[in-house]
């Protein structure tokens, strides 16, 4: 059984109830004043354990996910470098381009799309303060 709260718009009443997990209904009766409630969500805690975690310091051990996000981050970082390059190595077959009437596009137009592709991404970091270059240091 999971505790639910709810809480009273009306006389500030706090009042718990306790039903299955994913059972509570979202509305009920105030038991002081008899209007109907809201339920009021609350933040639960959460405590990372496991591998990865002390218990005292709250740092990570060796092979934790401050070890995995900096790989994260290297791979990130590779990828945006070069992540627009995979445009070019995509082309549609004949049968396609003739279904949706379409054309090849010339060397030119292809070079031109692939250098907007590429400076789309880099205003997109920008836009959003990040430098795929910068250290950040594990928390």
């Amino acid at each position: 059984m999971t505790t639910y709260e709810w809480k009273c718009r009306e006389c500030f009443l706090l009042f718990t109830k306790d039903f299955p997990m994913g059972k509570a209904p979202t509305r009920r009766r105030c038991p002081k004043c008899s209007v109907l409630c809201e339920r009021n969500f609350q933040v639960t805690p959460v405590h990372f354990k496991g591998s990865g975690w002390t218990q005292t310091t709250g740092y990570n051990k060796a092979g934790g996910s401050d070890e995995i996000n900096l790989k994260l981050q290297d791979g990130c970082k590779e990828r945006i470098a070069t992540g627009w390059q995979q445009y070019a190595r995509y082309e549609p077959s004949e049968g396609y381009i003739k279904a949706k009437k379409g054309r090849k596009l010339s060397s030119n137009e292809v070079k031109d799309k692939l250098e907007h592709s590429r400076k789309v991404t880099a205003t997109t970091y920008e836009k959003a303060g990040m430098d795929p270059t910068k250290k950040i240091k594990p928390q």
